[in-house]
């Protein structure tokens, strides 16, 4: 069985992962340790916070000790949308071409700033984590009990494109579109119970840079050729 090691970078996706991406990979013969919840700041005394992106250094620090594992592989689940400038990559490429060029790029030069390719695999949900609940806008309606979420939601999609299209600024980003339609949503609680609903073969035929990303995973647990 293959060793798995997953940065990511904030409890919603640490949920879904424990909940729901866990289980599907160990199915596959992919043992998921973790995840690990990044860490944004250390106190003297012990312990500290966790959850959010700030630096390239700050992610740079929470994957040395995943990477000097030897036996693993390792993995990040972190948002493209508000990704710091200066992270590898972001200057260079964000803005420019299409979406899923942009992140493939951005990618790429994670894994050759921190140098273990192709044990590192780098992955950057596009353009955030809570575009994945735009797959299941009825799922997300009956959650809520809402007659007219559904129709709102949807209308929300790009066409062609699809819910990873969803990034128009600070106020119309995935998350905040939910919270526009769905005022009780909560990021924590309500975004992985709603994915685990959804389920994974909806949101990967949705998703084609998620599906891309879930199949390299997948490909690691099965026997070699």
């Amino acid at each position: 069985m293959t060793r798995l090691l997953m940065l990511v970078e904030g409890q919603s996706e640490e949920a879904f992962v424990k909940q729901t991406l866990k289980p599907w990979l160990e199915q596959r013969g992919v043992y998921l340790q973790g995840p690990i919840l990044v860490a944004t700041k250390r106190l003297p005394a012990g312990g500290g916070f966790r959850g959010g992106v700030v630096s390239w250094g700050q992610i740079r620090r929470n994957l040395a000790p995943l990477l000097n594992d030897s036996d693993a592989w390792v993995t990040t689940l972190l948002d493209f949308y508000g990704l710091p400038d200066d992270v590898p990559g972001v200057a260079e490429h964000k803005g420019h071409g299409a979406a899923q060029d942009q992140v493939a790029a951005v990618q790429a030069a994670i894994a050759g700033a921190m140098g273990v390719a192709p044990r590192f695999l780098p992955f950057l949900a596009l353009h955030e984590f809570e575009a994945w609940v735009f797959a299941g806008p009825a799922v997300v309606a009956q959650h809520f009990g809402s007659t007219t979420a559904a129709a709102k939601l949807t209308a929300e999609i790009p066409q062609p494109g699809g819910p990873e299209h969803i990034n128009h600024g600070p106020a119309t980003h995935p998350m905040a579109r939910l919270g526009k339609h769905c005022p009780a949503y909560k990021k924590t609680s309500d975004g992985p119970t709603i994915l685990a609903k959804i389920g994974i073969d909806a949101i990967r035929a949705q998703c084609p840079h998620f599906s891309k990303w879930l199949a390299q995973l997948e490909a690691l647990g099965e026997p070699a050729k």
